[in-house]
């Protein structure tokens, strides 16, 4: 599942966090601010800065090159002891004894002067930010907490926006993504000992210097954590900014930086509408690039001209509810080049919503574009392949793999209380939580009240909180969903419809058992239930409410009586799904498509 930036349970700790800044426990921020004819701005900044209510902070204002108008500006700084003999001093620029002025008598650049700041200064946590850019109320503490509630973290990033207006949207740390786009900011703090290890800025890069230095401490081992909040606005960037160069576009500056740390090209770019998590899972075996959506908009995918030359074909997987918007925009990442072959692969709910949810004329524009465009289609199940053709869509049978299915391992005993897994979601609504009629949950929460003495842990939507039998814990991270899924008994995933679902196998992989609406005979080992959806009419396989209750309350209880199986089969489990969903099969297919 996708990491949620932070949590419910991150903000209940936020409250110890604060009461131990106020017995003296606390990380000292170093902000270092290069300064080059910044006239107009750096009070701004100055005043963002004192406006904190983190207070454990200096500022290295690092002049850059000798600057007679600057030297004016920062001499009280410069010259504290003559600060009331300077007529005419500016009368935001008091004197603050936590501000200190370098000046470097040549102008050798920012990433020069960022890296002079880190080295006559000696905190824990070291901020760049540039002179033209103002921090957000509040945003100082927010760094520094996470930095407190988690120490394996290296550096903190979030989103910015340009002048007070347009708005860059960052998304969860992956190393992976790094290689092919720059979504992490100057202004993000680090902690020193990262910041050393990788050697600072590099000097001789006429941009991207700040792509270069966390690329280089993901490279390094390092971690970032994304806070989904506006941390800073800054000025639009032109020719004169830092990364500024004129006669090259996104895609070429972003082709010579891959050539500056040696980063092999790619030949052919994922992307996705509505599945993330997959879509990158997609991109890391099929050694592509992923160029996905901006976190929490459907619509809106990262930067249009990232359009690299080597790219052979666009990949799209999950469409959601909305498929003609996806086809449109995933041709967009194509317009540039006539030749790039086109590859759509369906999952999940898209056939069902395909199907049921576009209008007749809707659903011919859509086939007519396949056929114009020359679009290689994929389904993730027999029966998705089925119901294409029944609408006269030809799509080609391949199952997307587990991605690192050999992490999913019986890693520790089953629980003492019999625990249920139930994903939900907070953006699609075949698995919401609210009653809307398209989705399951609102039964699967009666069935938990029934079983009082059963504990059931929801996970995928936004975490709340516990309540009664009922624990919702998030968004769990890739990484500890095997550890997430060991702390459970079973997976429950009742659907109106579903594809070829991937969770229930993790699950069993682990030893755990599944309990699912998944009716293809190819979905082996789990527990089925006899019905999708309830009081449905457009479903094929629809019961009374009452009815599904009773039947998953019986399955469930059946279920605890025989959970040992699950741990002994685990290994069998992992071999079948191995060798149908085969990752070799899908790279081989895929690639196949580029010739």
């Amino acid at each position: 599942m996708d990491v949620n930036p932070i949590t419910h349970t991150d903000k209940l700790i936020k409250r110890t966090v604060f009461e131990r800044y106020t017995k003296g426990l606390s990380m000292h921020v170093n902000i270092i601010i290069p300064f080059h004819k910044a006239y107009d701005t750096i009070e701004n900044l100055l005043r963002s800065i004192e406006d904190q209510d983190y207070k454990d902070y200096d500022v290295a204002i690092v002049v850059d090159g000798k600057d007679k108008k600057a030297e004016y500006i920062f001499r009280s700084y410069l010259e504290p002891e003559k600060e009331l003999a300077i007529a005419g001093k500016p009368s935001w620029l008091s004197y603050n004894k936590k501000v200190n002025v370098i000046v470097n008598k040549k102008n050798k650049g920012a990433s020069y002067a960022r890296n002079k700041g880190a080295e006559l200064t000696k905190g824990d946590i070291l901020f760049f930010i540039d002179a033209d850019c103002e921090l957000y109320p509040g945003m100082l503490r927010e760094c520094v907490t996470q930095f407190e509630l988690n120490p394996d973290i290296d550096f903190v990033y979030g989103n910015y926006r340009f002048e007070h207006k347009s708005e860059f949207y960052s998304q969860p740390f992956d190393a992976y993504h790094l290689e092919t786009m720059n979504y992490i900011s100057t202004m993000s703090p680090v902690r020193r000992s990262a910041f050393d290890k990788a050697g600072g800025f590099k000097v001789d890069q006429e941009f991207f210097q700040d792509w270069s230095l966390f690329y280089r401490l993901s490279e390094a081992g390092c971690k970032g954590k994304y806070i989904n909040e506006f941390i800073f606005s800054t000025k639009l960037p032109d020719e004169n900014s830092i990364s500024g160069k004129k006669g090259l576009n996104l895609a070429q500056k972003a082709s010579k930086f891959r050539e500056y740390h040696k980063i092999p090209d790619k030949k052919i770019a994922v992307t996705t509408f509505s599945a993330p998590t997959q879509a990158i899972q997609r991109a890391k075996m099929l050694y592509a690039d992923y160029v996905g959506q901006v976190p929490g908009s459907r619509r809106e995918l990262y930067p249009i001209n990232l359009c690299f030359d080597n790219w052979q074909g666009v990949y799209l997987v999950g469409v959601f509810n909305e498929p003609l918007e996806a086809l449109s925009t995933h041709l967009e990442y194509t317009s540039l080049n006539r030749d790039i072959k086109k590859i759509f692969h369906f999952i999940g709910t898209d056939v069902y919503q395909l199907i049921t949810e576009q209008n007749f004329l809707t659903l011919k524009a859509i086939k007519k574009m396949f056929e114009i465009q020359d679009i290689k289609l994929f389904a993730n199940s027999p029966r998705m392949v089925r119901e294409l053709a029944e609408v006269g869509i030809d799509a080609e049978l391949l199952y997307t793999p587990v991605y690192q299915i050999e992490k999913y391992q019986p890693l520790s005993p089953l629980p003492k209380d019999f625990t249920v897994a139930i994903y939900y979601s907070d953006s699609n609504p075949m698995q919401a939580l609210c009653n809307n009629r398209k989705s399951n949950m609102p039964l699967l929460m009666d069935v938990a009240k029934a079983l009082p003495h059963i504990k059931f842990k929801l996970f995928g939507g936004a975490a709340k909180t516990v309540k009664d039998n009922v624990e919702y814990c998030g968004r769990i991270s890739e990484d500890k969903m095997p550890e997430f899924i060991n702390s459970c008994s079973m997976n429950l995933r009742s659907n109106i419809h579903d594809g070829f679902p991937q969770l229930p196998i993790q699950f069993m992989c682990c030893g755990r058992q599944a309990l699912v609406s998944v009716p293809d005979t190819e979905f082996a080992f789990a527990e089925k239930l006899s019905f999708e959806a309830v009081n449905c009419p457009i479903s094929k396989v629809s019961v009374g409410y009452e009815q599904a209750k009773e039947e998953i309350i019986s399955k469930i209880v059946e279920m605890q009586a025989k959970q040992d199986n699950a741990v002994l089969i685990a290994d069998q489990v992992r071999k079948y799904y191995s060798g149908l969903m085969n990752e070799a099969v899908f790279k081989q297919r895929i690639h196949q498509c580029l010739e």
